[in-house]
Protein backbone atom coordinates (compact mmCIF):
# COMPACT_ATOMS: atom_id res chain seq x y z
CA UNK A 1 0.00 0.00 0.00
CA UNK A 2 1.10 3.28 -1.21
CA UNK A 3 1.74 6.01 1.48
CA UNK A 4 2.53 9.51 1.41
CA UNK A 5 6.16 9.61 1.85
CA UNK A 6 6.22 7.12 -0.48
CA UNK A 7 4.43 9.16 -3.17
CA UNK A 8 6.57 12.02 -2.19
CA UNK A 9 10.26 10.31 -2.48
CA UNK A 10 9.23 8.65 -6.10
CA UNK A 11 8.14 12.24 -7.58
CA UNK A 12 10.20 12.84 -10.56
CA UNK A 13 11.06 16.56 -10.82
CA UNK A 14 12.49 17.74 -14.00
CA UNK A 15 15.85 19.58 -14.45
CA UNK A 16 14.32 22.51 -15.35
CA UNK A 17 11.70 22.51 -13.02
CA UNK A 18 14.63 21.73 -10.39
CA UNK A 19 16.16 25.06 -11.04
CA UNK A 20 13.09 27.11 -10.91
CA UNK A 21 12.68 25.34 -7.31
CA UNK A 22 16.46 26.15 -6.49
CA UNK A 23 16.19 29.58 -7.36
CA UNK A 24 12.61 30.49 -5.77
CA UNK A 25 10.97 31.60 -8.62
CA UNK A 26 7.15 31.95 -8.24
CA UNK A 27 5.39 28.42 -9.61
CA UNK A 28 2.12 29.77 -9.36
CA UNK A 29 0.52 33.32 -9.61
CA UNK A 30 -2.77 34.48 -9.72
CA UNK A 31 -3.74 36.10 -12.88
CA UNK A 32 -6.82 37.82 -12.56
CA UNK A 33 -9.61 38.45 -9.93
CA UNK A 34 -13.21 37.88 -10.44
CA UNK A 35 -16.01 39.61 -9.31
CA UNK A 36 -19.19 37.59 -9.05
CA UNK A 37 -21.94 40.17 -9.98
CA UNK A 38 -25.71 38.79 -8.92
CA UNK A 39 -28.87 39.41 -10.86
CA UNK A 40 -32.47 39.88 -9.29
CA UNK A 41 -34.92 41.19 -9.18
CA UNK A 42 -36.00 43.30 -6.65
CA UNK A 43 -36.55 42.33 -3.41
CA UNK A 44 -35.71 38.83 -4.45
CA UNK A 45 -32.03 39.05 -3.18
CA UNK A 46 -30.06 36.25 -1.75
CA UNK A 47 -29.87 36.17 1.99
CA UNK A 48 -28.07 33.58 3.91
CA UNK A 49 -29.31 32.43 7.66
CA UNK A 50 -26.83 31.74 10.42
CA UNK A 51 -28.20 29.18 12.78
CA UNK A 52 -30.37 31.21 15.51
CA UNK A 53 -30.09 34.38 14.09
CA UNK A 54 -33.46 33.48 11.18
CA UNK A 55 -35.15 36.35 12.99
CA UNK A 56 -32.68 38.98 12.78
CA UNK A 57 -31.32 37.59 9.20
CA UNK A 58 -35.44 38.42 7.98
CA UNK A 59 -35.85 41.65 9.78
CA UNK A 60 -32.14 42.95 8.04
CA UNK A 61 -32.72 41.30 5.15
CA UNK A 62 -35.42 44.26 3.78
CA UNK A 63 -31.98 46.73 4.35
CA UNK A 64 -29.56 44.43 2.57
CA UNK A 65 -27.41 46.10 -0.16
CA UNK A 66 -26.59 43.95 -2.51
CA UNK A 67 -23.71 44.64 -5.75
CA UNK A 68 -26.65 45.29 -7.75
CA UNK A 69 -28.64 47.92 -6.06
CA UNK A 70 -25.51 49.25 -5.23
CA UNK A 71 -24.94 50.22 -8.82
CA UNK A 72 -28.08 51.74 -8.78
CA UNK A 73 -27.11 54.05 -5.77
CA UNK A 74 -23.82 54.64 -7.67
CA UNK A 75 -24.97 55.23 -10.71
CA UNK A 76 -27.71 57.84 -8.71
CA UNK A 77 -24.55 59.90 -7.07
CA UNK A 78 -21.87 59.37 -8.96
CA UNK A 79 -22.37 60.94 -12.53
CA UNK A 80 -19.22 59.65 -14.00
CA UNK A 81 -20.44 55.89 -13.24
CA UNK A 82 -22.83 56.51 -15.57
CA UNK A 83 -20.82 55.87 -18.36
CA UNK A 84 -20.37 52.30 -17.41
CA UNK A 85 -22.43 49.15 -18.17
CA UNK A 86 -22.80 47.14 -14.42
CA UNK A 87 -20.39 44.18 -15.62
CA UNK A 88 -17.59 47.08 -16.13
CA UNK A 89 -17.88 48.34 -13.07
CA UNK A 90 -15.39 46.24 -10.86
CA UNK A 91 -12.69 47.63 -13.46
CA UNK A 92 -13.07 51.24 -12.41
CA UNK A 93 -14.88 50.62 -8.90
CA UNK A 94 -13.76 48.15 -5.84
CA UNK A 95 -16.34 46.39 -4.06
CA UNK A 96 -16.66 47.35 -0.07
CA UNK A 97 -17.79 44.54 1.69
CA UNK A 98 -18.20 45.84 4.80
CA UNK A 99 -19.93 49.15 3.79
CA UNK A 100 -21.58 47.51 1.22
CA UNK A 101 -20.99 50.02 -1.69
CA UNK A 102 -19.32 50.76 -4.44
CA UNK A 103 -15.82 53.04 -3.87
CA UNK A 104 -13.87 54.29 -6.89
CA UNK A 105 -10.16 52.71 -8.17
CA UNK A 106 -7.09 54.93 -7.11
CA UNK A 107 -5.93 52.60 -9.98
CA UNK A 108 -7.74 51.27 -12.94
CA UNK A 109 -6.95 47.67 -13.52
CA UNK A 110 -8.61 47.17 -16.38
CA UNK A 111 -6.40 43.71 -17.08
CA UNK A 112 -6.41 42.32 -13.77
CA UNK A 113 -10.08 42.26 -13.21
CA UNK A 114 -13.05 40.46 -14.91
CA UNK A 115 -16.03 40.44 -14.04
CA UNK A 116 -19.25 37.65 -14.54
CA UNK A 117 -22.63 38.70 -14.12
CA UNK A 118 -24.48 35.08 -12.65
CA UNK A 119 -26.21 33.36 -15.87
CA UNK A 120 -29.97 33.41 -15.74
CA UNK A 121 -32.26 30.21 -17.26
CA UNK A 122 -34.24 31.37 -20.28
CA UNK A 123 -36.83 29.92 -18.38
CA UNK A 124 -37.00 32.36 -16.16
CA UNK A 125 -38.22 35.22 -18.10
CA UNK A 126 -38.18 38.04 -16.02
CA UNK A 127 -34.53 37.78 -14.39
CA UNK A 128 -33.07 36.57 -17.86
CA UNK A 129 -34.26 39.82 -19.60
CA UNK A 130 -33.26 42.10 -16.65
CA UNK A 131 -29.43 40.47 -17.19
CA UNK A 132 -29.68 41.42 -21.17
CA UNK A 133 -30.95 44.73 -20.21
CA UNK A 134 -28.07 45.18 -17.61
CA UNK A 135 -25.70 44.02 -20.35
CA UNK A 136 -26.48 47.61 -22.62
CA UNK A 137 -28.22 49.87 -20.68
CA UNK A 138 -25.52 52.45 -19.17
CA UNK A 139 -26.50 54.18 -16.29
CA UNK A 140 -29.16 52.86 -14.79
CA UNK A 141 -30.62 54.41 -11.06
CA UNK A 142 -33.29 52.11 -10.14
CA UNK A 143 -35.19 48.67 -11.29
CA UNK A 144 -37.69 51.08 -12.93
CA UNK A 145 -35.15 52.90 -14.88
CA UNK A 146 -34.25 49.51 -16.16
CA UNK A 147 -38.09 49.47 -17.52
CA UNK A 148 -38.12 53.35 -19.08
CA UNK A 149 -37.25 53.51 -22.54
CA UNK A 150 -37.18 57.19 -24.36
CA UNK A 151 -38.95 58.21 -20.91
CA UNK A 152 -41.82 55.42 -21.21
CA UNK A 153 -42.10 53.41 -18.13
CA UNK A 154 -42.85 49.36 -19.27
CA UNK A 155 -44.70 47.29 -17.43
CA UNK A 156 -41.85 44.31 -18.23
CA UNK A 157 -38.19 43.85 -18.75
CA UNK A 158 -39.84 42.29 -21.95
CA UNK A 159 -41.60 45.16 -22.96
CA UNK A 160 -38.68 47.20 -22.31
CA UNK A 161 -36.27 45.30 -24.20
CA UNK A 162 -38.56 45.13 -27.74
CA UNK A 163 -38.58 48.75 -27.37
CA UNK A 164 -34.61 48.99 -27.62
CA UNK A 165 -34.87 46.10 -30.20
CA UNK A 166 -32.91 43.71 -28.02
CA UNK A 167 -36.05 41.59 -28.59
CA UNK A 168 -38.45 41.19 -31.91
CA UNK A 169 -41.66 41.16 -30.85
Amino acid sequence: MATPTSFINARYVSPSEAVWRLFSYELHKPSHRVIRLPVHLEDYHTVYFAPGQELERVQNAALARTRLTAFFSLNETDPEARQYLYHEIPMHYTWLERDRRWNRRRRVMANETLSRMYAVNPLDPERFLLRLLLLHRRGPQSFRDMKTVDGVVYPTYAAAAVALGLLEG
